[in-house]
């Protein structure tokens, strides 16, 4: 009897994941499934000394771009998504005249419905905008926003003010700052600086959100010398701009070099995410939904050596929210899986040790298949963008780049002659091979 039911269950297994991939393919849902995540490295560029990268459509066409930001050519860039499968890139060069460019990101500064390009660089001072001119492919005019960030280091964009402008954010290491800059809603629009603060020592990244759930958006820094990652929360002016008031939510963040914001445990509030270079660390703060929200440190790696990039995503498709790091002294480009506790724990699972002084990481869908894929910039050796597609066995079906899944490969004449069945569409045929698995397997 237990023979029979472990045999029986073990057929179940074999037969469950295809008839849920055929399903899948039959009605155009695709299902997710958690478990471990197969990477494949794909270069996209490796010039210049990437030290920032982010993916958007920039062209309007559908799927997703990538764009970096490279300090030893003074380059901002766009990667030109081709589609195929997998995806290849074509190089256009938005900029060439950002000294030491070291970040770049993207949005709909002057709304006129499609994606500008923002820089921030370090040698120059620099925060800038490239104005997208909506052609295809688009090409871009510089707009300088400010040239008074002390080596500008990482920049941002969201509507502080709620006013319906997209602004700035800046962060700048010699004059420990974090701006903003207001948009006037012009055509195209035009930025007034407004100061955050001055005290975030040797400020390094900035990032914005709604941290404390009252509609409004608060910002985020990691500061270098004085270890801190903290918030600031937005008072809104009753005649005037909004005023920022300052809350520490660290200061054992040795070396803060990048802050995230993402609800990690699925409670309905934001959590906090920074990655430290000294200490090594990968950590997220919970947010216990007060009013202002107090922070517990919870640490999910002190293996980053030289943490340089922090992220989150759900990478493996089983509804929890995974981290991602790139650290420059180890190459190494990870993924913590999240176990869905409460709080949740994290498991690191290692996608790269090739990534030489790795400093970005981001996740999205660049594809279009369904699953997260990763980038990553890195500088000095290697002066790569990487994207590294997600192959992963597991869901049922055999798509893309991917050799195997489920115990079925490409090659097997069974799932071949299925994909031919589907193929021509004749879906009577489903329930009869599926009776076949059932029986004869």
């Amino acid at each position: 009897m237990m023979k029979h039911r472990s045999v029986a269950a073990g057929l179940h297994t074999r037969v469950f994941r295809p008839v849920v991939g055929i399903v899948a393919i039959l009605t155009g849902v695709l299902p997710a499934w958690g478990g471990d995540v197969q990477f494949t490295e794909r270069i996209i560029s490796n010039t210049g000394g990437g030290v920032s990268v982010f993916a958007i459509d920039m062209d309007g066409d559908g799927d997703t771009d990538v764009l970096s930001a490279s300090q030893f050519d003074d380059r901002i860039a766009w990667y030109e998504n081709n589609g195929g499968s997998p995806a290849t890139f074509t190089e256009r060069v938005i900029s060439t005249t950002v000294a030491t460019a070291v970040s770049v990101f993207a949005a709909d500064l002057d709304g006129d419905g499609d994606i500008d390009v923002l820089s921030a660089s370090y040698d120059d001072n620099k925060i800038a905008w490239h104005e997208n001119d909506g052609g295809s492919p688009p090409t871009f005019t510089e707009r300088v926003i400010s040239t008074t960030a002390d080596q500008a280091r990482s920049v941002f964009a969201a509507d502080l003010d709620g006013d319906g402008n997209i602004d700035i954010l800046s962060a700048s290491q010699i004059d420990d700052k974090i701006a903003w800059y207001e948009s006037d809603g012009g055509s195209p629009p035009t930025f007034t600086e407004r100061v955050i603060s001055t005290s975030a020592a040797k400020a390094w990244s900035v990032f914005a959100t709604d941290v404390d759930g009252d509609g409004d958006i608060d910002v985020l820094s990691a500061s270098d010398t004085d270890n801190k990652i903290a918030w600031y929360e937005n008072v809104p002016g009753k005649t005037g701009p909004p005023t920022f008031t300052e809350r520490v939510i660290s200061t054992s963040a040795m070396r803060g070099i990048s802050v995230f914001a993402k609800d990690i445990d699925g409670d309905g509030d934001t959590d906090v995410l920074s990655a430290s270079f000294d200490d090594n660390k990968i950590a997220w703060y919970e947010s216990d939904g007060g009013s202002p929200p107090a922070f517990i440190e919870r640490v999910i790696s002190t293996q980053a050596i030289g943490a340089a990039s922090v992220f989150a995503a759900d990478v493996n498709g089983d509804g929890y929210t995974d981290i991602l790091s790139a650290s420059e002294n180890d190459y190494k480009i990870a993924w913590y899986k999240s176990d869905g506790g409460s709080p949740p724990t994290f498991t690191e699972q290692v996608i790269s040790t090739s990534a030489l002084f790795a400093l970005s990481v981001f996740a999205i869908d660049l594809d279009g298949d369904g699953d997260i894929d990763v980038l990553s910039a890195s500088t000095r050796g290697g002066n790569q963008i990487v994207w590294y597609e997600n192959t992963t066995c597991g869901d049922g079906l055999v798509e893309g780049s991917e050799q195997c899944d489920d115990g079925m490969t490409t090659n097997d004449n069974e799932w071949r002659r299925l994909l031919g069945i589907m193929c021509r569409g004749k879906r009577v045929f489903l329930h009869r091979y599926t009776e076949h698995l059932l029986l004869g397997l």
